[in-house]
């Protein structure tokens, strides 16, 4: 029998690094979203995976992952899929599913779209732009333990990564919500970083909302306020504990 050489090796970014070094070796994979299909096609060509379901919504994404996949010589072992989220999906299909680069809610709408075939994987590895306490607060809300949570900066841009499996897990402060319970826990490289971004962020949503005459918006401006001072208390005890 003639093996199948493959002579072209892709070289992933940081943040699609950071998820693919997630992903355990001989998992089959379901990539939501998967854009120009750079993931895919690293898991197939390193042999972490042997199959992956690439999907994306549009018809352009998945051109260009079509492409990528004639490049590298990956078609055989990498399936494209048109469609929306976890409806490209049986139940079963894919033990992991990675959905990354969309906002946390879109990400939620998503899991709760399918949640037959969410429960059918053994481990999301999910990559939010925004949102992520809500995102936090649905999984364990529906079944799902936080296993674990990274941040990598690129681009002066951070990123998190959220890995989830089946699981009970009871998260009563919010505020670990917002930071990030695993990231709090180790104490994460980036964690500094992260509360001061947290705090920018909020600093400007909340002078805009003073600027405000209506009471609602003063209101939430208070809460603003609350949410910000308990974050620089954070942020002052990650400071004391060095």
């Amino acid at each position: 029998m003639t093996r199948k050489v493959r002579f072209l090796m892709i070289t992933l970014s940081q943040r699609l690094a950071t998820l693919a070094n997630y992903i355990p070796a001989g998992s089959l994979v379901a990539d939501i979203g998967t854009d120009h299909g750079y993931l895919p096609v690293y898991l197939v060509l390193t042999g972490r995976a042997p199959r992956v379901i690439a999907a994306d919504l549009r018809p352009g994404p998945l051109a260009a992952a079509r492409a990528t996949l004639q490049r590298y010589r990956t078609a055989d072992s990498i399936q494209l899929r048109l469609g929306n989220g976890l409806r490209v999906l049986q139940p079963g299909e894919a033990d992991v599913i990675v959905i990354a680069g969309m906002g946390g809610g879109t990400i939620r709408d998503i899991l709760q779209d399918s949640p037959v075939v969410a429960a059918a994987a053994r481990r999301l590895i999910l990559q939010p732009m925004a949102d992520e306490p809500e995102l936090r607060q649905y999984l364990i809300n529906h079944g799902w333990t936080i296993a674990d949570e990274t941040l990598l900066l690129e681009d002066d841009r951070l990123y998190l990564v959220i890995v989830a499996e089946p699981g009970q897990e009871d998260i009563k402060d919010p505020l670990l919500l917002e930071v990030g319970p695993r990231l709090w826990e180790k104490k994460h490289p980036l964690l500094r970083e992260h509360l001061q971004r947290l705090l920018a962020k909020y600093d400007k949503v909340g002078r805009g909302l003073t600027q405000s005459s209506q009471p609602a918006a003063r209101a939430k401006a208070d809460l603003i306020k609350e949410k910000m001072a308990a974050l620089e208390k954070l942020a002052a005890a990650l400071e004391i504990g060095g």
